[in-house]
């Protein structure tokens, strides 16, 4: 049920992520900022309760799993804080499109 949940959440994000990011109005920025936080805490929430079952037995990829989910989580802030600000990049967009998919496949290894 968890890996299920987590699954469909870093779905949700990715997606949204995307679509957020390519809004040209604010209002529309803001509003797919505030549904990101919210799946990226049931993110948060389900890889922990993954983790504490799995830790036994892959330590090592479930710390790798933690960091680059926290580090794609930090880079969506920073991204939707400059497409806040016109400070924004596309490169940004195309670094989350990348590393979204490798957070999702370390978390696919721990799981199985």
């Amino acid at each position: 049920m968890w890996i299920i949940l987590n699954y469909f959440c870093w779905a949700v994000f990715f997606v949204n992520l995307i679509w957020g990011l390519t809004r040209p109005i604010k209002k529309r920025v803001i509003d797919s900022m505030m549904i990101s936080r919210l799946f990226y805490w049931m993110i948060i929430i389900s890889q922990v309760v993954i983790a504490l079952r799995s830790f036994h037995r892959h330590p090592l990829i479930v710390a790798i799993g933690a960091v680059t989910t926290l580090a794609i989580i930090a880079l969506s802030e920073n991204a939707y804080g400059r497409k806040q600000d016109t400070h924004y990049t596309p490169k940004l967009l195309w670094l989350l499109v990348i590393a979204t998919p490798i957070a999702i496949a370390i978390q696919t290894f721990v799981n199985y």
